[in-house]
Parts: C-alpha cells; sequence; structure tokens
C-alpha cells in the first residue's frame, strides 16, 4: 500500500502497555502496541540465566529501563503504517526525551523512507505524545564496575573482545538471538557467562507485510543501546562497550536534502545523544561507549589480523545471517577487501571459502562500495578506505610479480584513485574523535601498535 493512504488509514500508532515478570531462572519483557482499528501486537523479550540479584534494584528502576526498551521495540511495528501521531500510554516523556525520540526515529529510519518513496520533510511527519505519567527518575546507586561487550560474532565486536581479554579488565558477553560465531567467540575470550536475551518478531507483522503494509530497516544498534540498559541493572554492569567503528559516521546517499544513513544509530552523534539520555533518564553511574570508534574498518582489518584465533571463528555476512560467508554481498566483499592487505592470501581463502576478488561477479559491487554508485546499505567501510584497500592490493600483487586479479584489474581501469598508496597510508595512521577513557583507550592502542604492517 501506499504510505499516505496508510497514515489516512491508521492516523495514531499506540504504545499501550509494558510488564516485566521475574522467575527464578529468567525475565520476560511484554509489549502491546496497536493502531486502532484493527491491528494490535504484543512482542515480547526473554532475558535468560537472571541471577538472584546481584543487587537489589528496586522495581521502579528496572521498569524504567523496560518502558524505555518498548519505545525502541516500537519502531519495528510503527513502520507497517507509518503513522503521523505515535501516543505513548505506557509511560510519561518530559518534552526533552519527546524531542530525542522524534530526532532518532527521523534519523535512524531514514533508509525506511528512502526505500519507500516516503516524503518525512514535510511539516510534523510524526508526533510523539506523551498521555502516561512520568514513571521514575534515573537509577542514581553505583553499579558494579565491569563491562557487557555487545557482540554479533562479527570482526569488529571479536576485535573488541579480544582487546578487553588482553588488557585483563572484568567483562561478559552480551549477545541478542546469538549465533554460532558470537557464542563461540565469547567463549574463548572470557570464563563469565554470556548473558543471553531472546527476541522474536511477532507474526501478525510478518502477515502485514505479505499484505503489503509498509517494511524496511531499523536502527537495530539503537535497539541494543537500551537493551544493554536494561542488563545493567539486571545482570549488575557499569559499562555497555559496542565495536563501532569510525566508518560508519559516512552516509549512503542524499534524500529530500537530508543524509540518509544505514549506519547511524552506530555514528558518533547517536553514541553520544544516547549516552547523554541514558545518564539524564536511565542509569546516573552507566556509560555507554564504542571501544574502536577512533578507527576506519581498513585500520580494524589490520588490527584484526593480530588475533588468528577468530579467523575460523567470526562471521558476518548479512544474506547468511552470521552462519557462513556467501561471498557474494557488500558486506563479505567490504570485510574481504579491509583483510586482503594484512593477511595471507591462502588464509583469507580458508576464510571465505575462496578468492572474491577472483570472481567478476565481485566487480559491481566493489565499484559500488568504491564509491562509483551508491553506497550499499549495510555494515561497510567507507568509500575511501576500500579505494586503499584496493590500492594497496595493487601494489601487493605487483611487487610479487603476479598478474592482477579480473576486481583488481577492472579496479585500475574504473576506480579512480586506485594505486595512491599515499592515500591508504594516511587512513592507516588517522585517528578519529572517541569517548575512549584512558584505561580503554590505552588497551586499544597497544593493539594497533603491534599489529602487522601491510604485506
Amino acid at each position: 500500500m501506499h504510505y499516505e493512504e496508510l497514515r489516512r488509514k491508521y492516523p495514531v500508532f499506540r504504545y499501550d502497555s509494558f510488564e516485566f515478570e521475574k522467575t527464578p531462572t529468567q525475565a520476560i519483557a511484554r509489549f502491546k502496541f496497536s493502531a486502532p482499528p484493527d491491528i494490535s501486537f504484543s512482542p515480547e523479550v526473554i532475558f535468560e540465566s537472571v541471577p538472584d540479584g546481584w543487587h537489589s534494584v528496586p522495581d521502579k528502576f528496572l521498569n524504567n529501563t523496560i518502558f524505555h526498551l518498548g519505545l525502541i521495540e516500537l519502531f519495528s511495528y510503527w513502520k507497517a503504517t507509518a503513522s503521523p501521531v505515535i501516543e505513548v500510554h505506557a509511560g510519561g516523556l518530559i518534552l526533552e526525551q519527546t524531542k530525542f525520540w522524534e530526532n532518532l526515529l527521523m534519523r535512524g529510519m531514514g533508509e525506511f523512507f528512502y526505500r519507500n518513496d516516503i516524503d518525512f520533510t514535510v511539516p510534523n511527519f510524526v508526533k510523539i505524545t506523551s498521555t502516561g505519567t512520568r514513571l521514575v527518575i534515573p537509577y542514581l546507586a553505583a553499579l558494579p564496575q565491569r563491562s557487557l561487550l555487545t557482540i554479533g560474532g562479527g570482526r569488529d565486536s571479536a576485535l573488541a573482545a579480544g582487546v578487553l581479554r588482553d588488557s585483563g579488565q572484568p567483562f561478559a558477553c552480551m549477545m541478542l538471538n546469538p549465533s554460532q560465531a558470537a557464542q563461540s567467540i565469547a567463549s574463548k575470550v572470557t570464563a563469565a557467562p554470556p548473558i543471553v536475551v531472546r527476541r522474536t518478531i511477532c507474526r501478525e507483522l510478518l502477515e502485514l507485510n505479505q499484505r503489503g503494509f509498509l517494511n524496511g530497516h531499523t536502527p537495530f544498534s539503537a535497539y541494543l543501546a537500551f537493551l544493554g540498559a536494561t542488563c545493567m541493572l539486571l545482570y549488575g554492569y557499569s559499562n555497555v562497550i559496542v565495536a563501532n567503528e569510525r566508518s560508519s559516521d559516512e552516509g549512503n546517499v542524499s534524500y529530500r536534502g537530508h543524509e540518509i544513513n544505514h549506519q547511524y544509530s552506530k555514528s558518533l552523534a547517536f553514541e553520544t545523544l544516547f549516552d547523554q539520555y541514558m545518564h539524564k533518564y536511565l542509569i546516573t553511574s552507566a556509560k555507554y561507549f564504542s571501544l574502536v570508534r577512533p578507527f576506519y574498518e581498513l585500520q580494524i582489518g589490520k588490527m584484526f589480523s593480530a588475533y588468528p584465533e577468530f579467523f575460523d571463528l567470526f562471521k558476518s555476512c548479512n544474506r547468511n545471517r552470521s552462519i557462513s560467508w556467501c561471498g557474494e554481498c557488500p558486506k563479505c566483499l567490504s570485510v574481504f577487501s579491509t583483510m586482503y592487505p594484512f593477511v595471507p592470501r591462502e588464509t583469507l581463502v580458508r576464510i571465505f571459502g575462496r578468492d572474491l576478488y577472483d570472481s567478476q561477479e565481485s566487480i559491481p559491487i566493489v565499484r559500488a562500495l568504491a564509491g562509483l554508485e551508491t553506497k550499499p546499505f549495510e555494515c561497510v567501510g567507507t568509500a575511501g578506505e576500500i579505494v586503499a584497500a584496493l590500492s594497496l592490493a595493487v601494489e601487493s600483487a605487483n611487487k610479487r610479480g603476479e598478474a592482477l586479479s579480473p576486481v583488481l584489474a577492472d579496479a585500475m581501469k574504473s576506480i579512480p584513485a586506485v594505486g595512491n598508496t599515499g592515500a591508504a597510508l594516511e587512513i592507516l595512521s588517522s585517528y578519529g574523535p572517541h569517548r575512549l577513557s584512558p584505561a580503554f583507550e590505552r588497551s586499544l592502542t597497544r593493539v594497533l601498535n603491534e599489529s602487522p604492517r601491510s604485506r
């Protein structure tokens, strides 16, 4: 259906209520959303192996984090109708909070607007109103000085896990619907039991999608941020650490005068805003930050080469959902390209199943990654660093006296600046803004200084 038709038929989307149940072995958050007159959803989130209590956190503070988890959960259901008004009945929001959520919706749902050709720039495209009473002030007490690392099984979180392990700082891995890759990496880096959360999408939403209701990308990293805040109180941690790199600050396309960034909720801008919001309204003593924020994916590829024990474990292909590498999608090509200069070819072939540069089918994907077309809507490196990676690969092949593979031969002909290794060296030596404490920064830069040079 056309989005304007849906907005007329469903002018209001409601966050009706939530509940939180703790049992001897787990905790369950349940939410109720509706779009009158005939749509309703009741998703739930299950927190496994909740301890009897590291500390007696009053229910009002836990309920506050669950209420907020419901606010980010509703994005996945609101998108079916893109209703112009979101009514929050489950709890109260003051004006500053409402502005935060409206900004997150507009920027975090940019890809959804772009792909569905939605004009989100019209005045009052979406308005969030709150009719419930404000639940509680933020949790003020101190939390145990240990960290939760969100881990999905990909390269960036594997690197962060290795850095934390080697730092000697206490941490556990937090996993949402964990893949085998995530579980394998977690078991290798810490003896602390993982924190596992299960989330399912309501079948009613899937049925609406089949009937032509709207669908699209939601800011998943923002979901993990609010999930992490809840887990800090449930399990007793003071930090939520993510592995969102500098590359995520680059957008994909300009649409109706606005930059659309698939990775907005991985960006430094979101990280900063969320941490400020958490201090004011959720947990005053907690901290949220990215351990690898100063570095581009190309630099992360170099640093990751110092952790060969993860080579056969990590997976981050979006098509195969972290089960295996398809070798045919932008994510696979981005990871392959940014590791190629630093890892032996035979090792890459073992990881990915083949040399992705030997395939003609990889050429259009690499061109898009390098900026010749719209940047793929996936978590990939910037156009500049893909060009830099290709330049290093060409230089390496020339030094060895090898013929260029189909991808590299095409890159030399069709992608400007390939062959300029000076740009690659500039990227590899760069160091971006971040929000790391001195202790975490020292742990990170030690790995950068010790990782192998390009081959």
